[in-house]
């Protein structure tokens, strides 16, 4: 909290001088891979564990040197958790069920953008965002008995805050905008397990980062 209240504080202390700008903007991730700190699931490739998803956003920049910007903005995003499909494994006399919602991340970053303004109408730009991200969605598996149906044990895992952080490039033309942004989203799973033949339970988290490659779109408004 105290992250994004400093964030809030330096689009206030930024806006009251000039050569200010407001830029709306929304997109479609080209690409989605999942990298995690530790083996789950480890007969599956879950390198898409998070798929492509969207996004749409607002962003308040204003330019402090020739061609340089400074401000700050927040997204919306939101993308399918993929998991492996249910299955029977027959050694174990075990059934896996797996449930997952959408992760839903906000988030709320600086950003730093510099313009290369030319003779043309059309202006490229390089940027970097760097923030924290506010993340929430749910996953469970269930492990059930394959003769009794009765539930042997369940896992259920919490999505949890972690820092936002991307570059990319783009061109603005007459206000309109279109760019790249490789970024990385970092989160933390907080794992609840329960075994109901032992009665017994215990956590287990683990870090996972997000690498996103998205193409966004925007208008951008001057005053």
């Amino acid at each position: 909290m105290k992250k994004i209240l400093l964030i809030i504080g330096l689009i206030g202390s930024l806006s009251f001088a000039g050569q200010n700008v407001i830029e709306i903007r929304g997109g479609y991730d080209l690409s989605s891979t999942t990298s995690f700190d530790k083996d789950i699931y480890s007969e599956y490739d879950l390198d898409k564990f998070v798929e492509n998803g969207f996004h749409f956003g607002v962003e308040y920049r204003r330019e402090i040197l020739t061609n340089f910007q400074i401000g700050a903005g927040l997204e919306y995003r939101k993308s399918d958790m993929d998991q492996p499909g249910n299955r029977r494994v027959y050694s174990e006399n075990i059934d896996y069920s797996y449930d997952s919602d959408s992760l839903n991340s906000i988030p709320v970053y600086i950003t730093a953008r510099y313009n290369f303004r030319n003779f043309t109408s059309i202006t490229p730009y390089v940027k970097a965002n760097l923030g924290y991200s506010i993340n929430s969605g749910d996953t469970n598996v269930k492990l059930n008995n394959m003769y009794s149906g009765k539930l042997v044990e369940e896992y259920n895992s919490k999505m949890k805050d972690k820092i936002y952080y991307g570059i990319g490039v783009g061109i603005e033309y007459k206000n309109f905008l279109v760019d790249l942004t490789y970024d990385i989203t970092q989160s933390e799973a907080e794992e609840k397990i329960y075994n109901y033949e032992d009665k017994e339970g215990f956590n287990n988290d683990y870090d996972f980062d997000i690498k996103k490659l998205t193409l966004s779109f925007g208008y951008q408004f001057n005053f």
